[in-house]
């Protein structure tokens, strides 16, 4: 288990330290120390707030699909759970390690595979409709700004063959394990089953909780929209908040589908080309590197912390 996620550390920390510095270069300039004192204070707490109710409502819809099956744990564990989903979800491409995250989180509160598996999975499923529902505007802003949006699918493309590139020279020295194609072929098929019995339980009995959990979900990455025009607003008051807030849109596809640990360098790379029309260049990049430390990166680095303190826990329970 430590090693697949000391890979993805070290991954992230090597996307994420070439795009700050390629961020750094391309906007560098003194003018930079005499801005950060100067932001709107009520924005940038508004900003940190925002991603507060996004973990909130990230609580909130594991919450209800996690009673509806009959797992009981408390409210402030929520919590714990969304910020180690963070830290999961950034160290692993398209955001798939939060979701194993869970599985872990929820498994030590008692919870049976096959249940904790179903809520995972409805968790999955109902964060994929803010997407579905989002598709419109993100066609609209393809139209709108055609240029941009290619900027953004190239930024995707060369990231993501680069960090694949990395992850394949890094297993090549330090994994010498024996190929499990066997093994995951069957997890694979064990997961569909399971997948295909617990749909048809929500779907049928479970409405109501799929209802408020999809909710939830529109809500949290609404925050995390709101987040970045707030931030943008401490930067330059003067800003269209609601343009603010749609323009991210086709950026938070493209960090959330990245083939890079948690959009590393994507969200970096991307964003100095979707803020640059909201921002003079000398601050653009100090933006961009504020804007993902407080909607990627401090989620991440508090969730590893939590993280580790449950695993060394667990294992010193182990132990004894």
């Amino acid at each position: 288990m430590l090693r697949p996620l000391l890979y993805g550390i070290v991954l992230t920390v090597f996307v994420l330290t070439g795009s700050f510095l390629y961020v750094l270069k391309r906007t560098m300039s003194k003018e930079i120390f005499e801005v950060l004192p100067l932001l709107d204070k009520r924005y940038l707490f508004l900003s940190v707030l925002s991603m507060f109710f996004y973990h909130t409502f990230d609580n909130i819809r594991l919450f209800i699909l996690a009673r509806a099956m009959n797992l009981r744990y408390s409210f402030s564990y929520g919590y714990l759970i969304s910020f180690i989903n963070t830290f999961g979800a950034t160290i692993t491409p398209a955001h798939l390690g939060g979701e194993m995250m869970s599985l872990y989180t929820l498994s030590r509160k008692g919870g049976r595979l096959h249940k904790v598996m179903s809520v995972v999975v409805m968790k999955t499923l109902t964060g994929m409709v803010f997407f579905v529902f989002m598709l419109p505007f993100l066609v609209y802003y393809f139209y709108k700004h055609t240029q941009s949006a290619i900027k953004l699918f190239v930024i995707l493309v060369v990231l993501g063959l680069l960090s694949l590139l990395v992850y394949k020279v890094f297993k090549y020295f330090f994994d010498r394990s024996k190929d499990q194609n066997q093994s995951l072929m069957l997890k694979i098929k064990y997961t569909l089953k399971r997948f295909i019995i617990v749909s048809r339980l929500f779907l049928k009995d479970k409405k109501k909780h799929i209802f408020l959990a999809t909710l939830s979900s529109m809500l949290l990455y609404v925050c995390f929209l709101l987040s970045g025009a707030f931030l943008l607003s401490a930067f330059e008051p003067s800003v269209s908040f609601s343009r603010a807030v749609f323009s991210q849109i086709a950026l938070l596809y493209a960090i959330f589908l990245s083939p890079t640990p948690g959009g590393s360098g994507v969200g970096e790379v991307g964003g100095l080309e979707v803020f640059s029309g909201f921002l003079p260049v000398y601050m653009v990049g100090s933006f961009v590197i504020l804007w993902r430390f407080i909607t990627q990166y401090l989620s991440a680095i508090i969730g590893g912390v939590l993280f580790f303190s449950l695993l060394f826990k667990d294992a010193k329970a182990v132990l004894k």
